[in-house]
């Protein structure tokens, strides 16, 4: 059994998975939680077997090299493995990647790529909104054309916060995305509309002349966004991270 985990910037994603596919799925906030949550068959999605041997930890992080060292050590202890940490490959799994310099990019947004090429032949729009939103267009060959990478939606009003005297209400409860009547809606619904927007334009474009592109969208943002994208066939896949972890080794 493989215990595979994405480390974002705020919080783990992590699942268990076997020649049988996942077990089990969950969040956690430290790899002892990913630990307490295994030996107590804690986890959602499905019941662990607490007695099946761990035999690889993976780890997708885009955390800093000392944090990283950190992390790896913590699992290392845990689970007495020496965790296998994904690095960018340029031509992996029939990803080529457009960076002069390949390791430059994130490997969250590599792992999400590669899993997106791995379920489709067509073109995809690959959308990841967490703490960054990014957007990352594969051709029908798997040939990274290039992305954005932005604030996500959180990152976005909290910069505002932080640089202006706007205040906002903790218990805002997001109901549209037109304009605002309230500073709260103003912001809200401005930092949705303008994500919303440029995963619009570039599918658009990415679309033009009748090709064929499909809109992949994940990251613990990605529920914000949905009901907006729906309408351009966007489909939710929230563990594209964890299926390219998948396919990285």
């Amino acid at each position: 059994m493989d215990i595979e985990i994405d480390a974002g910037n705020t919080r783990l994603k992590w699942r268990l998975r076997d020649e049988s596919g996942v077990s089990a799925t969950s969040v956690a906030s430290t790899p002892s939680d990913i630990a307490k949550a295994i030996a107590s068959r804690a986890v959602s999605g499905g019941v662990a077997d607490s007695h099946t041997p761990i035999g690889r930890v993976r780890i997708a992080s885009v955390r800093s090299p000392d944090a990283l060292a950190d992390f790896v050590a913590e699992c290392r202890d845990l689970f007495s493995l020496d965790p296998q940490v994904a690095r960018v490959v340029q031509g992996h799994a029939g990803v080529t990647i457009r960076y002069p310099d390949p390791s430059r990019l994130g490997v969250d947004r590599w792992l999400a790529m590669l899993a997106a090429n791995a379920a489709s032949s067509k073109a995809c729009l690959v959308v990841d909104c967490g703490t960054a939103l990014t957007v990352d267009k594969l051709n029908a060959l798997g040939e990274h054309c290039g992305g954005y990478i932005l604030p996500g939606l959180a990152l976005m009003r909290r910069s505002l916060e932080e640089n202006t005297r706007i205040r906002l209400d903790a218990g805002f409860q997001l109901g549209g995305s037109g304009l605002g009547h309230s500073t709260d809606e103003a912001v809200y619904h401005g930092s949705l509309a303008a994500a919303v927007a440029l995963i619009v334009s570039t599918l658009e474009d990415a679309s033009a002349g009748g090709s064929e592109c499909e809109l992949l969208v994940t990251g613990g943002g990605a529920v914000e966004l949905m009901p907006h994208l729906l309408s351009r066939g966007a489909k939710l896949v929230p563990d594209l991270v964890l299926e390219g972890l998948s396919l990285a080794f």
